[in-house]
């Protein structure tokens, strides 16, 4: 188990059960997390994913360690899911993240040729769908946790590419249980308590396919390349524009800019000059080439002189608000804070730069962090033991004043794990860490607030008061122990 050097850190204790049953991951091999093509997904629930190459992991899971050094229990063994025949010849799995609804979870997992695919965690193939060509660099699920200081109660799936953004909303959870009745015979209530009927909220069936919107980050930065990004949240519209259409922040970090900040509109024709540019102007420029190739063209039935067909802009609007260049510094890894009110990126000169989404500026700086991971955490005030306990009695009675948001910053070649106290806080842990190790964050729980009225939610938070936290654990590679950072648990309550 990783050691402190300071007595500001604390660990829950809990060990892998089983080892990973493929020739690609074995537990064995102490470097297999420094694995480049390896993917790592986690739950809430304390249940994990891997996947590397087309194979796929599920239903790995870890127990407490009891006393005498062994895990106090034994669940079922890790499933293995080839993926090869979801897939083409040259296809790779490239991003996976986990999608956990109320009641139904389902393992979200993106390519190289820019599909989604969605599996339910018996392993069995629900959805996939093509959204770009490029390969996907990131997925995030975001939500906004209960009780959480913030208006902004929308909650989507995004995909990252490299010159593109794609959002989707969570309401097609109708559409992923149809899907699981479908494939897996289950009955009953549906999602969030609405029947299996196979009908949307108006009556009408679900869709076939995802609906999403998509941004060209590309276009609007003038070539930009992103290597990670993020949606973070609602944006206040620009000042023409009407007020009641939504507009989201999105981040972008790359080798062209080391943070740039877009509006993107969540209406596709939210302006008659998007309407104009999305649907008249390339069917005049297709008609207008056709014109031009029948007037030079002698032959009437070639083929060249017909008309190529008109595909539909599937990008919407997009505008920059600020990008942060610098010729030698680029951008590599973005991490953003429950709520999106902070953002973190890790960039190509060993630096941290701990920006205020909000006015986009940076308002801290780390240095001497080369090839940093860095996550956002909620540790309790009182270094509560029971933090970690997911059948703890203390979770229904947390509220958010009893925890502080923190950054942990994961420097490899240093071997250490830093936390530090958002946003002028003073170092609050320093975790000395193996080689073979990276942090994990389980995926946020959606609760589909857009279902819900406003007063109603509000008083649903102030009945209950009840606030689930961020929370970042440390996997170790040689040993396969996890643990979960507990900055402020004091020194003789630590758990090893």
């Amino acid at each position: 188990m990783a050691s402190t050097s300071s007595g500001a850190a604390g660990y829950r204790g809990l060990q892998l059960c089983g080892s990973i049953p493929t020739d690609e991951l074995s537990a064995v091999n102490s470097r297999w997390l420094d694995d480049a093509a390896l993917l790592v997904a986690m739950t809430h629930q304390q249940q994990m994913a891997v996947a590397v190459n087309r194979t796929i992991v599920m239903r790995l899971s870890w127990a407490v360690i009891s006393g005498g050094g062994g895990a106090d229990q034994s669940p079922p063994p890790p499933m293995v899911r080839k993926v090869g025949s979801c897939l083409e010849s040259e296809e790779q799995l490239t991003a996976m993240e986990w999608v956990v609804f109320e009641a139904a979870t389902v393992l979200a997992v993106g390519t190289s040729f820019g599909a989604l695919l969605l599996f339910s965690q018996k392993g069995n193939l629900l959805i996939k769908q093509y959204f770009h060509s490029d390969p996907v660099l990131r997925l995030r699920v975001r939500s906004e946790p209960l009780g959480h200081m913030s208006n902004d109660t929308s909650e989507d799936l995004c995909i990252i590419y490299p010159k593109a953004i794609a959002r989707i909303e969570t309401r097609v959870k109708l559409l992923v249980h149809r899907k699981l009745r479908e494939r897996e015979g289950m009955e009953g209530e549906g999602l969030l308590g609405w029947r299996v009927g196979g009908e949307g909220l108006d009556g009408e069936p679900p869709p076939n396919r995802l609906p999403f919107l998509m941004w060209n980050v590309n276009k609007a930065a003038a070539g930009l390349v992103c290597a990670d990004g993020a949606v973070v949240g609602l944006m206040p519209p620009p000042l023409l524009e009407q007020q009641s259409r939504r507009h989201y922040a999105a981040l972008t970090v790359g080798p062209d800019s080391t943070l740039a900040a877009f509006r993107v509109s969540g209406d596709k024709n939210s302006s008659l000059v998007g309407v104009i540019m999305d649907n008249l102007m390339p069917a005049t420029v297709t008609r207008i080439a056709s014109l031009t190739k029948r007037f030079w063209q002698r032959d009437e039935n070639s083929e060249s002189n017909r008309p190529t067909e008109v595909s539909p802009q599937a990008f919407s609007r997009a505008s920059l608000v600020t990008c942060l260049k610098d010729p030698v510094r680029k951008g590599e890894r973005l991490a953003v804070a429950p709520g999106g009110s902070l953002a973190a990126v890790a960039d190509s000169l060993g630096r941290v730069l701990l920006v205020d989404v909000h006015a986009v500026v940076v308002v801290r700086i780390w240095k001497g962090y080369r090839d940093a991971h860095c996550l956002f955490l909620e540790a309790p005030v009182d270094g509560s033991a029971s933090y970690g306990d997911l059948n703890h009695p203390y979770l229904l009675s947390q509220k958010r004043q009893e925890f502080r948001l923190c950054l942990a910053i994961h420097a490899p070649r240093r071997g250490v794990v830093e936390v530090w106290q958002m946003r002028h806080g003073a170092r609050l842990a320093n975790i000395r860490v193996p080689e073979s190790c990276c942090l994990l964050q389980p995926s946020c729980k959606l609760r589909d607030f857009l279902d819900l009225d406003s007063q109603n939610l509000d008083h649903e938070y102030e009945e209950h008061e009840m606030f689930e936290p961020a929370k970042v654990y440390i996997l170790q590679g040689y040993s396969g122990n996890i643990s979960l950072i507990n900055p402020f648990m004091p020194v003789k309550k630590k758990l090893f």
